[in-house]
C-alpha cells in the first residue's frame, strides 16, 4: 500500500514554522503497518495544489493532506481539491451544524467568512473538528483515498485518531492488534542508544524498534504485530523485550511508559504526595512551563521563582549576600541556597534549582558556556551538583539544563543515587 502525505502553507516553505504534522503522520501510519513513500510540501497556490493532488491520485493509495482549511483568503485546499476532483464545492449542512454549534459553545460571532470552511467537495465526507472551526474530509480520486485536515497541529491529531485512523482501519482492514510499548530515554544519543539494542530483532524475531529523537531525549518503540496471535502470549512476548531493552539502556530510561520526563516526575510526586517548589536562574522559567504543562500539575507544583539577578536571589530566596560575593551567582553553593529558599518559601516538601551560562556568550574558562549548578532541597537533605553541557546554542543549554535538574529530582523519587 503507498502513502502520501501532502502539506500546504507558504509558512512552512518560507520556514516560518516546522512541518511537525508530517513526522507525527508517518509515525502514525507506521503503526498501522503503512510505510509512507512521499512528502510533498507546497504552497498556498490553488493550481500547484491541485497538480500535486492529481498526480498523487494515481500514484498512491492513501494521502494525508493538511492545511489550507481556514476561513482566510490563503485557505485554497477545498477548493484546489473540487478542481483535482472535477467536482463542485457545496455548502455542507453538517459541517456548518458543527461550527455553528462550536463557536456558540465559546461564545464566538459566527461572520459570513466562518462560512466558507463549511464549503465541502460535493462528492466528500465530512470529518468532525473536536478542537477547532475547520472541518476535515475525505474522497477518493482515481485510485486514491485522499484525507484532508486542519494544520494546527491540535486540532489534526485529534482529528487522525478519532477519525480518519478508524476510516483507514475499516477500508483497508488494517491490523489494529499492534502492541507498542514506549520508553523515555535521557542521557544518550541515537546513535548510542542504537548500538546498545544492537542485537533485538535477532533476540525478538517479529519485534521492530523505532526512535524518534526530541532533544534531548529519545523516545523508544518496541513494535508487536498481534494478529492471529494469542494476546496474553504477545503481551508477555513485548514485556519481555521491553524488560530486554530497559537493560541494556540500563539506567538512562527515565519512563517506561513513555512519559516526559516532566509527566514522569508528576507522576511521581502525586504517587508519594509530594509537592515540588522551583527557583530558575538561567532556565528562566523553562522547568515551571514543563511542569504545568502536565495536566493536574496543581496537586503538587506550589511555586516557581525567576530568580535572574542576584538581588533577586538575595530578596526572594534567601541567598546569602556573602555567598554571592565569595563565590559569584553560578555557584554549587548558590543553586543549594535558591533551592533551600525556594523550598521554605512555599512550604514544599522538594525544591530544585538552576544557576549557570546558557550562552552564546558570557562564558569564561572558569565558568564556561554550558555549565549549569543545580541544586536539590528535600525535608532532611540539601546538595547542589555542577554539569557541564557542549552545546553553543543558548535554548538548546536551557533546554538541557532543565531536563538535567529535573531529571536530579525523579532519580532522588525513585531512590536512585
Amino acid at each position: 500500500m503507498i502513502a502520501h502525505i501532502l502539506s500546504t502553507g507558504d509558512e512552512v516553505l518560507l520556514g516560518d514554522i516546522i512541518d511537525t504534522n508530517s513526522a507525527y503522520l508517518c509515525s502514525c501510519l507506521k503503526e498501522l503497518g503503512i510505510d509512507v513513500q512521499k512528502i510533498i510540501s507546497v504552497g498556498d497556490d490553488v493550481e500547484t495544489i491541485a497538480s500535486n493532488i492529481s498526480d498523487i491520485s494515481l500514484n498512491a493509495d492513501i494521502c494525508l493532506v493538511t492545511g489550507g482549511l481556514g476561513p482566510t483568503q490563503d485557505d485554497l485546499t477545498a477548493f484546489a481539491c473540487s478542481k483535482a476532483a472535477d467536482d463542485e464545492l457545496v455548502l455542507s449542512k453538517k459541517a456548518l451544524k458543527s461550527m455553528t454549534a462550536y463557536f456558540k459553545k465559546r461564545g464566538f460571532a459566527f461572520t459570513k467568512e466562518n462560512e466558507k470552511q463549511a464549503m465541502l467537495p460535493s462528492k466528500s465526507i465530512m470529518l468532525e473538528n473536536y478542537n477547532g472551526t475547520a472541518p476535515g474530509f475525505y474522497i477518493s480520486i482515481n485510485q486514491c483515498v485522499f484525507f484532508f485536515m486542519p494544520g494546527v497541529p491540535s486540532e489534526m491529531k485529534i482529528m487522525f485518531e478519532r477519525q480518519v485512523k478508524n476510516v483507514l482501519i475499516k477500508k483497508y482492514n488494517l491490523n489494529d492488534d499492534i502492541l507498542i510499548e514506549r520508553l523515555t530515554v535521557f542521557g544518550l544519543g541515537e546513535s548510542m542508544v542504537g548500538a546498545l539494542l544492537k542485537g533485538f530483532t535477532e533476540k525478538f524475531p517479529g519485534m521492530r524498534l523505532g526512535f524518534r529523537a526530541n532533544f534531548p531525549v529519545i523516545e523508544v518503540k518496541i513494535i508487536l504485530s498481534a494478529a492471529h496471535q494469542d494476546k496474553q502470549k504477545a503481551q508477555l512476548k513485548i514485556a519481555d523485550a521491553k524488560k530486554w531493552a530497559m537493560d541494556h539502556l540500563e539506567n538512562k530510561v527515565v519512563s517506561e511508559q513513555g512519559l516526559s520526563i516532566a509527566q514522569e516526575v508528576g507522576r511521581l510526586l502525586t504517587q508519594q504526595k509530594k509537592t515540588l517548589a522551583i527557583a530558575e536562574s538561567c532556565t528562566g522559567g523553562l522547568i515551571a512551563n514543563m511542569m504545568t504543562n502536565v495536566s493536574g500539575s496543581s496537586d503538587y507544583f506550589l511555586f516557581s521563582g525567576i530568580t535572574y539577578s542576584n538581588d533577586a536571589k538575595i530578596n526572594i530566596l534567601g541567598v546569602q549576600k556573602k555567598t554571592i560575593i565569595d563565590f559569584g551567582a553560578v555557584h554549587e553553593q548558590t543553586a543549594l541556597e535558591m533551592a533551600q529558599g525556594a523550598r521554605v518559601k512555599a512550604g514544599a516538601d522538594f525544591a530544585i534549582s538552576t544557576t549557570g551560562i546558557a550562552g552564546p556568550t558570557g562564558g569564561t574558562k572558569e565558568r564556561p558556556v554550558g555549565m549549569v549548578c543545580i541544586g536539590l532541597a528535600g525535608p532532611s537533605f540539601s546538595k547542589a551538583k555542577t554539569y557541564t553541557f557542549s552545546f553553543d546554542d543558548r535554548l538548546m543549554n536551557k533546554t538541557i539544563f532543565a531536563m538535567a535538574a529535573l531529571e536530579r529530582l525523579r532519580r532522588h523519587l525513585i531512590r536512585i543515587r
